[in-house]
């Protein structure tokens, strides 16, 4: 029987416009009228996550930055953070810049976002203090690194994942999160989606076999290989549909809504 959903948002829950298609609302509202436990689970900020309260009627937990923070959506509390010592990320972004020396790169904090080289401001980003420039004098300070990335405009997403990964070596944990966009994202090894959510589960005596769960690109394959019943998306990354084995139907079918559908018919 599943006792808890987890599943990643964009391309998986959410649209663009980051809003919840009208069937996986409801499908998520069912599950949790029986009881299943919902859990979101993302490679965004937890700052960015205030649309989905306006959204939902229950309320729910976001394991956010890919695994490095778990976030209570009804409190707006951060209750864990497994923060990347800057001293690790500074010798990664040596390395990088050598390599990939037209790259853009952030480094996002609990309460900071830096920014080194050419970004397009989204407006997410609005009200988050900002700070331009060199990163260098950021590793100096005694706070964690809360996730770090590296964009390459022009780039082929897969190569580059794959470059950024032999360059990186074991130094950091490295992964992409974003469909069709050369974007790099990077922290402490053994942060990741994965194993946040097994100490979430675990702490409510939630097993991996009561677990399903959801992702469509390679941030999220830690998350399936944990979870008893995993789903990757039809319309996701072709490596992540490779390692998993077993796909829902297209994030434009419904997908996700279409197999909790079915879960919470058997809880009835």
């Amino acid at each position: 029987m599943i006792r808890l959903i987890a599943s990643d948002l964009d391309g998986t829950l959410l649209d663009r416009d980051f809003t919840f298609r009208p069937r996986t609302l409801e499908a998520l509202a069912a599950a949790a009228e029986v009881g299943i436990d919902i859990l979101f689970v993302t490679g965004r900020p937890h700052r960015w996550l205030d649309p989905l309260r306006d959204q939902l009627r229950h309320d729910s937990y976001a394991i956010c930055s890919n695994g490095a923070v778990l976030y209570h959506l009804g409190t707006d509390e951060v209750e864990i953070a497994e923060l990347t010592e800057m001293s690790a990320v500074a010798e990664v972004h040596e390395l990088l810049q050598k390599r990939f020396p037209k790259a853009s790169f952030t480094l996002e904090t609990l309460d900071t976002v830096f920014l080194q080289g050419e970004h397009e401001h989204s407006p997410v980003l609005a009200g988050v203090p900002l700070v331009e420039g060199d990163l260098d004098p950021v590793f100096h300070r005694e706070d964690g690194v809360v996730k770090y990335l590296m964009r390459l405009p022009g780039a082929d997403p897969e190569r580059l994942l794959d470059e950024a990964r032999e360059v990186v070596g074991d130094r950091l944990g490295v992964t992409a999160g974003v469909p069709g966009v050369p974007l790099i994202e990077l922290a402490r090894s053994g942060v990741n989606k994965g194993t946040m959510l097994q100490r979430f589960a675990t702490a409510r005596g939630i097993t991996a076999d009561e677990t399903a769960a959801f992702g469509d690109m390679p941030n999220d394959l830690e998350m399936l290989r944990w979870a008893g019943h995993a789903f990757a998306m039809a319309s996701g990354s072709r490596q992540l549909i490779a390692e998993v084995g077993r796909t829902c139907p297209a994030f434009d079918e419904d997908g996700v809504a279409q197999v909790i559908e079915k879960i919470v018919a058997e809880r009835r």
